[in-house]
C-alpha cells in the first residue's frame, strides 16, 4: 500500500527537482552535452512553465529564489525562441546559448545551494546544507 505525502513533502522534492534541472543548466556546454540538447531546457520546463512554477504557490522556495527561477526562465524563453529551428546538438552549441546561459544559471544554483536541500520523505521547515 502507497504511503500517503503530504502537500508540503510534494513541495520540498519540487525544490530539489528545481536544483538539479538548474545544475544541469549551470555546467553550460557540458551539461546540454550530458542529457543532450532536448532535455537541456525541458528540464527546466518541467517544473517551471508560463511565468510561473508549476507546483504554485510553493513553501519550500523563498520569494528571492522564486524571483530567481522567474528570471531565470525568461532568459531561457528567449533563448528558446531564439533556437526553435535548430535541429542538432551541434547547432546548440556552436549558437553558445548554453554557455550564455551558464552564469545566471550558476548564480541561481548558489543561491539554492546556500540554504541547502529538504527531506524527500518528511516535511521540514528549513532544508539542510550539504557537508561536502
Amino acid at each position: 500500500m502507497d504511503e500517503e505525502v503530504s502537500d508540503r513533502v510534494i513541495e520540498q522534492r519540487w525544490r530539489n527537482r528545481m536544483i538539479e534541472a538548474i545544475g544541469i543548466l549551470a555546467r553550460g556546454n557540458e551539461g546540454l552535452i550530458e542529457v543532450n540538447y532536448n532535455e537541456f531546457f525541458l528540464t527546466f520546463y518541467d517544473l517551471w512553465d508560463d511565468g510561473r512554477l508549476i507546483v504554485w504557490p510553493n513553501s519550500a522556495f523563498t520569494e528571492e529564489e522564486e524571483d530567481a527561477i522567474n528570471a531565470l526562465g525568461r532568459m531561457l524563453d528567449d533563448i528558446m525562441e531564439e533556437t526553435l529551428h535548430f535541429r542538432s546538438e551541434a547547432e546548440y552549441l556552436q549558437s553558445g546559448c548554453a554557455e550564455r546561459v551558464k552564469p545566471t544559471a550558476e548564480e541561481v544554483l548558489k543561491l539554492f545551494l546556500s540554504r541547502g536541500r529538504f527531506s524527500e520523505d518528511r516535511e521540514e521547515l528549513s532544508p539542510k546544507r550539504s557537508v561536502s
